[in-house]
């Protein structure tokens, strides 16, 4: 397959797109899906959750059609083991999180990647999460630091946790407190310290941050020294946060 499109090497491609649209811009979005996903339209109880599915997933293809030079809705998705997709196509590599109405894309051309994005909740549990789902280093820190900033650090914290465990490939199969993220926002992001068999934290690179005062994100990549170029969402149609 020959690629319209390819990140520099030491790139990681970001496109950051909203998921509320009108009725017919996503009418439009599900012909960009084969038959096999239009079904997200209607999925769960909340019809607000299948239509964000299915603009976070015609918004994926769009995008990898803009690399691939293939029509959206022919693009082979391979689902793995663990629930995350790939592509047949080696030469690049993304990954997807979405959070409430706003979405986001990386793509790069290193072997394994895996981002989250989560909005800032005021009504999340997170004191009960941190003590299930937080390592000892990490909650003693985090434990540490004034009340008024936990809020901020446990979703600093989490992104960093869940897009290590996506671009690890093995999902919620790897115990969240068996490796060791930044707790402190101030620090960036980074892996620590890594218990699980085999595995090297000097293999992993992790930028983290906010997009929006109250929207936090983590992008985990193998190797080291990649810089994030953000990518216009509208060039493939998508709209801007």
């Amino acid at each position: 397959m020959n690629l319209q499109s390819t990140p520099e090497d030491q790139s990681i491609e970001v496109w950051c797109f909203r998921l509320d649209e009108s009725t017919e811009r996503i009418d439009q979005l599900v012909e960009l899906l084969p038959d096999s996903e239009k079904q997200m339209k209607d999925r769960g109880v909340v019809p607000e959750i299948g239509l964000r599915a299915t603009v976070a997933r015609a918004g994926l293809r769009s995008i990898l059609s803009h690399y691939l030079g293939v029509p959206a809705p022919l693009i082979t998705l391979n689902i793995g083991e663990h629930g995350k997709p790939t592509l047949d196509d080696a030469s690049i590599v993304f990954n997807l999180s979405h959070s409430e109405s706003l979405a986001m894309v990386a793509i790069a051309t290193s072997h394994s990647i895996g981002v989250d994005l989560e909005r800032v909740r005021t009504d999340a549990p997170i004191e009960d999460l941190a003590v299930r789902c937080f390592s000892r280093r990490e909650l003693s820190q985090w434990q540490s630091l004034p009340i008024q900033q936990r809020l901020t650090s446990f979703f600093h914290l989490w992104t960093q946790k869940e897009s290590f465990v996506k671009a690890h490939g093995g999902g919620m199969t790897i115990p969240l407190h068996e490796f060791d993220c930044q707790v402190d926002p101030a620090g960036g992001g980074a892996l620590l310290d890594s218990r699980i068999d085999g595995d090297d934290p000097r293999n992993w690179s992790i930028i983290a941050g906010e997009r929006t005062p109250m929207v936090r994100f983590a992008i985990t990549y193998a190797g080291v020294g990649h810089q994030i170029v953000d990518v216009d969402p509208q060039q493939v149609g998508l709209s801007r946060w």
